[in-house]
């Protein structure tokens, strides 16, 4: 039990770990080697990804936020702890976070109260 246990474990912090304390009200969420995204009616705490992007030349997150009410806060943290973006009570928008180089990422979000929507890709 504890081997299948642990072969399960290193099999999601493979595919892109995924942390969260929260609570959500009709809550769908889809994630992807290049892609998070959720929409809920009601958003409480936090949920942040480990991911890993690779290649050469310039790499950009792209995120869209759909706040109806409540509010949501964005950070992504680069491999050494640096915050390469942080966003409070971000409104409804669209916006690029570009990254110059491959490298492991965290994303994060956090919320309070949050109605609405997330989208987050990488590349």
């Amino acid at each position: 039990m504890k081997k299948i246990f642990a072969l399960l474990l290193i099999f999601l912090c493979l595919n892109g770990c995924t942390m969260s304390s929260y609570s959500g009200l009709v809550m769908d969420e889809n994630s992807g080697d290049d892609y998070w995204n959720a929409t809920y009616e009601k958003f409480n705490g936090y949920k942040e990804r480990n991911i890993t992007i690779s290649g050469d030349g310039s790499h950009a997150f792209a995120v869209e936020i759909v706040t109806d009410s409540g509010s949501l806060g964005l950070t992504i943290t680069d491999n050494a702890g640096n915050e390469l973006y942080t966003g409070n009570e971000l409104p409804t928008s669209a916006f690029e976070v570009g990254v110059d180089s491959s490298d492991k990422y965290q994303v994060r979000v956090d919320a309070d109260d949050h109605s609405g929507s997330f989208k987050i890709e990488w590349e």
